[in-house]
């Protein structure tokens, strides 16, 4: 047996270092099972990932529901909340793909803690954000995440009465993974 006190410089097979490259894409639930405001925040996030054509659809849903000049304080809380995370996180921001049912481990932090600083409950989404987060940039991504929260409930709320007045329904699936 052998001890070192300095750092070799060939990462070892199944190192920390090439497992953090992963670390936070692992499923930890479905989409299904989340709260709807949970479930929304993942789909915003995921949706503004894919790229330009995500972030005209939510650009355009949210024109539609809050008018123009609200929408874009909106859509623009938005992207600074997700640009702080994928940008100032303390490693990279994992995420499934945008129709994946799975929930990925990053996903359910953001959707934490929007969910809790939409609550108001500061406390529990800086323990949120700081999971993934320096403390400075946690505390500013939880007050942008209170004002995404509350959008993002209002857009739910409007297309759940709309999906109730068409009488739609969206049976549950009894299959996981």
């Amino acid at each position: 047996m052998s001890y070192s006190w300095f750092k070799s410089s060939k990462p070892k097979q199944n190192s920390p270092v090439q497992a953090s490259s992963v670390r936070g894409g692992a499923a930890v639930g479905l989409l299904a099972d989340l709260p709807p405001l949970e479930r929304g925040a993942v789909h915003l996030l995921r949706q503004w990932c894919d790229g330009e054509a995500g972030r005209i659809a939510i650009a355009e849903d949210f024109t539609a529901i809050f008018g123009a000049e609200q929408a874009a304080h909106d859509v623009n809380a938005l992207a600074h909340l997700i640009t702080l995370m994928v940008q100032m996180g303390r490693r990279p921001l994992m995420r499934h793909h945008t129709q994946c049912a799975c929930l990925g481990g990053d996903e359910s932090v953001f959707a934490q803690m929007v969910a809790a600083a939409t609550a108001g409950d500061r406390e529990d989404a800086m323990a949120f954000g700081l999971t993934m987060l320096p403390p400075d940039i946690a505390y500013e991504a939880v007050q942008v995440a209170e004002r995404v929260g509350h959008a993002a409930l209002v857009i739910i709320h409007r297309l759940s009465a709309k999906v109730s007045a068409t009488g739609a329904h969206v049976a549950a699936s009894a299959t996981r993974h």
